[in-house]
């Protein structure tokens, strides 16, 4: 998925461009609570959460680059769910920070991330 700056459309080009899920995505949202904060959910069966505020660290990415199971993963995202099937949809809960609701075709989940 990509992501534009509104405020500096004119040139066409994305601020980001992020190659993670891989089926069409279903629902984008930011979170009412922390602006730099978006969920995707996508059609592989995917919801993710990505703190665009966070940029390429070097140091990290030596680290991460030498751990296979963490070469590919991009420094923005920071939460993945899984485990429901033909995601449809997704919203964050107005009044509490970071709960999310999803729905799918197996029914439908309230979780909040946690680190």
């Amino acid at each position: 998925f990509k992501v534009w700056d509104l405020r500096s459309v004119r040139g066409g080009e994305p601020v980001a461009v992020f190659q993670w899920h891989k089926g069409p995505i279903c629902s984008v949202e930011w979170s009412p609570h922390e602006s730099s904060t978006l969920a995707v959910c996508g059609a592989d069966d995917q919801l993710t959460l990505w703190d665009m505020a966070l940029e390429d660290d070097p140091e990290a990415r030596n680290v991460a680059d030498a751990r296979e199971d963490l070469k590919d993963i991009p420094p923005q995202l920071y939460f993945v769910h899984q485990g429901q099937k033909d995601m449809k949809e997704l919203h964050w809960h107005p009044q509490i920070p970071g709960l999310i609701l999803s729905t799918a075709e197996d029914g439908f989940n309230l979780f909040r991330a946690a680190n």
